[in-house]
């Protein structure tokens, strides 16, 4: 039996989104990775990666369906779609790594609002993560 358990932000989301949008308007604007002092360590050589996989907690999203509308309006069961309305609420975006100053990180990709909690980054690598 897999046990319940916790998990803790690293960071957390800047940009001008304060609800939910499109995700494709998210897409196109730059947002801002702020992580915590503790965690800044762990950016040493970041920036060497063009692209990042950014884990984040859809921290406003209620409540969840098996099977959903999606937002083109056919029915789909939740983990084949994008909803923000999931069982555990978790995101995932594969971003542009823009600049980084010490502890921000300036992307491009992310649809996520500001103030979302960041769960995790890993370098995105295109022969590793790209399938074909």
């Amino acid at each position: 039996m897999i046990k319940k358990f916790e998990l803790s932000p690293i960071g957390y989301v800047e940009n001008q989104f304060q609800e939910g949008a499109d995700p494709q308007e998210l897409q196109k604007a730059n947002s801002t990775l702020v992580i915590f002092p503790q965690y800044r360590q762990g950016l040493f050589r970041i920036e060497k990666n063009d692209y990042l996989d950014v884990l984040f907690y859809f921290h406003k999203s209620e409540g969840y369906k098996l099977k959903q509308k999606t937002r083109y309006g056919d029915i789909r069961g939740v983990f084949a779609c994008r909803s923000p309305h999931r069982p555990n609420q978790i995101g995932l975006s594969s971003v542009k790594l823009l600049k980084r100053d010490e502890n921000r990180l300036l992307v491009k990709g992310l649809d996520a609002i500001n103030g979302t909690p960041i769960l995790d980054i890993k370098p995105h690598i295109g022969g590793v993560d790209a399938k074909k």
